[in-house]
């Protein structure tokens, strides 16, 4: 009986594992590839470019709630069934183990990416309310949330990292710092940087003088963040899938870069309203 009730457990597990699935992926492609283009490519102000903005923050809701189920799950090396197919999502190392540095990096990535989204489509609210001396709560709550989890995920690298070396797998591409554990490391210090800043504008209640700069330099690294998880999950992790992960960063940035100085002249001479 016991062991009936445990593999319907396991059954409805699986399931749900199978939903959650499904849906991290799809939120993915819908903010990576729809929503953050229409949002970039839109006049601001207009209802497409606030409506594609909201979605991609929603997704990334989905993505970032899908994620740390999945990065817990990971851990114990699940295979799911989505659609009759049987797909591994736990990054194992050349030995069969699973690999800690790979779970713990992607739950980091999701965390940034959630957080520069969501802050970055508070930008406005945060900036009016700074103008009025306005404190506002719930940003500078997830600007400190932001900032814990950033040293806890700290605390959880160093850890890994130094379980793995003391396992004798510092030689093997599972256990070192490779280039796209450097490019996460630095996105963590960088997410941290901005939270910090977040929560000073929010204390001392002082708008920043370009909002809008803020707003598109953190939704442009929020969808380099997206844009890096595609090769850190499809590619075996070591130095191509690295270097891949670069590339899509770059070509985002590029792409970034290039929408945001077309929005800075026309905002020269017609302010944008959010």
């Amino acid at each position: 009986m016991w062991q009936l009730g445990s593999l319907i457990h396991q059954d409805m597990w699986n399931s749900i594992l199978s939903v959650f699935l499904v849906a991290h992926v799809l939120a993915g492609i819908v903010a990576a590839f729809i929503a953050f283009p229409l949002a970039a490519l839109s006049t601001k102000g207009t209802a497409l470019h606030r409506w594609s903005g909201l979605t991609f923050v929603g997704c990334f809701f989905f993505i970032c709630i899908g994620g740390y189920l999945l990065e817990f799950e990971n851990l114990t090396g699940t295979v799911v069934d989505v659609f009759g197919l049987e797909l591994n999502i736990s990054p194992y190392r050349e030995d069969g183990g699973v690999d800690v540095l790979a779970v713990v990096n992607a739950a980091m990535l999701n965390t940034m990416a959630f957080y520069l989204a969501v802050s970055g489509w508070r930008v406005w609210a945060r900036a009016r309310a700074a103008d009025r001396g306005v404190f506002p709560k719930f940003d500078s709550i997830i600007a400190v949330l932001e900032i814990v989890a950033g040293l806890l995920f700290a605390v959880m690298l160093w850890h890994a990292v130094d379980q793995s070396d003391s396992q004798g797998l510092s030689g093997e591409l599972s256990g070192t710092l490779e280039f796209g554990h450097l490019i996460i490391i630095a996105a963590t210090v960088y997410v941290m940087i901005d939270a910090g800043h977040d929560l000073y504008i929010g204390v001392s209640r002082r708008p920043p003088r370009a909002w809008w700069i803020i707003h598109a330099r953190k939704m442009i690294t929020a969808e380099m963040g997206l844009a890096a998880a595609f090769p850190y999950r499809c590619v075996p992790f070591g130095t191509t899938g690295g270097i891949l992960m670069l590339v899509a960063m770059t070509i985002v940035l590029v792409f970034g870069i290039a929408i945001a100085r077309r929005f800075a002249k026309r905002i020269e001479s017609t302010p944008a309203v959010v």
